[in-house]
């Protein structure tokens, strides 16, 4: 005879690894669970069909958030490393699992990746934002995974490096960071609208690496000033939109008080015209060499970015940490490995 179990809401919430040291949100490890064998049982599901399985869980554990929201973030940190495959289903957004791997981080570290419920590693979440399934890569789990299908990947080839040709004109082959700007740097010339410094709304970022970003839409103590505020040269920078909070982004070039100004378009998306400009503020400092800062604090094992961090960038944080839920920072769980690892596939940016 089957023995029936009586849990509480917050027996269930545990049962489930829901459970937050605060009580009041679900834990990022155990929505992640739940997302992947909903996905790895139905191979692709919209993002309606994943709520809805999901979300009667996290009311069941009383979870005071917003489940929606918490679900879509943490399937939308499981695209960016890998772990998901976004997908379109009869014109709806989903996902897909991706092949499974796994991927060395350390001697000590490694990060397990795709569609398998793997038991042969033993995973344990250290911090309430982890969501990745992480093991010490012994020679004994090494071979395990392989007989069960799962490849090691070199940390280079998950990296998929950014595509410098991809942001510019499909024919002009460009094959670097500096190209990359130069490109830009050109168009102005040939493509770029007159700037009067004196009467522009224009903003632009000033070349200050390290200090508090800020935002076009709030300025005070921030790198965004006035365009009749900035020095001859090169700078990023953005002009009013449709509306107070939209800015499109721009590459300006000042020479006393006139200048040029070019629009920053990549494939039509927000988020890649946000990523160009990005790496057109880093390549920037490369060229003044002031390069952009990414701070480390090596008693907390934290890392945060002071400008806003490309998708590769933070691509490669949420593999190598968490977020806090600070802006742009992460809890590594080495800082000298993490920063190791930063300097080597991002040398346009500065570690300090």
């Amino acid at each position: 005879m089957a023995t029936l179990l009586t849990l509480t809401n917050e027996g269930f919430a545990t049962t489930l690894g829901l459970s937050e040291a605060d009580g009041r949100r679900p834990s990022v490890w155990g929505v992640a669970r739940l997302i992947r064998r909903e996905v790895l049982r139905r191979s692709v599901v919209t993002r309606r069909e994943l709520r809805l399985t999901v979300e009667p869980y996290l009311s069941a554990a009383i979870c005071d958030a917003d489940a929606a929201a918490t679900i879509q973030g943490v399937a939308e940190q499981m695209v960016e490393v890998g772990e998901l495959l976004e997908v379109r289903v009869e014109n709806q957004r989903g996902y897909a699992f991706t092949p499974p791997r796994w991927v060395r981080i350390s001697d000590d570290e490694a990060v397990l990746l795709g569609a398998t419920q793997c038991e042969v590693c033993e995973f344990t979440p250290t911090v309430p934002n982890q969501f990745l399934r992480r093991f010490c890569p012994s020679d004994r789990i090494s071979a395990a995974l392989e007989r069960i299908g799962v490849v090691q990947v070199a940390f280079d080839a998950w990296l998929e490096e950014p595509v410098w040709g991809a942001m510019a004109d499909s024919d002009q082959g460009i094959e670097s960071l500096n190209q990359l700007l130069e490109w830009y740097i050109n168009r102005l010339d040939t493509d770029g609208s007159p700037l009067r410094i004196e009467s522009s709304m224009i903003m632009g970022v000033e070349h200050r690496p390290g200090e508090f970003f800020g935002s076009e839409r709030k300025r005070e103590r921030s790198r965004w000033v006035s365009c009749n505020q900035l020095k001859d040269g090169i700078y990023v920078g953005a002009q009013p939109g449709q509306n107070e909070n939209h800015w499109v982004p721009l590459l300006i070039r000042v020479q006393g008080t006139t200048g040029r100004t070019i629009e920053l378009h990549c494939r039509n998306e927000g988020a890649a015209n946000a990523d160009l400009r990005s790496w057109l503020l880093i390549a920037i400092g490369v060229k003044n060499e002031r390069k952009e800062v990414i701070s480390i604090d090596s008693q907390a094992n934290l890392v945060q970015g002071t400008f806003p961090l490309p998708s590769a960038v933070r691509r490669v944080l949420c593999l190598l940490g968490e977020p806090t839920g600070k802006w742009q920072q992460y809890e590594v769980r080495n800082w000298a490995s993490a920063v190791g690892v930063l300097r080597r596939v991002f040398p346009s940016i500065e570690m300090r």
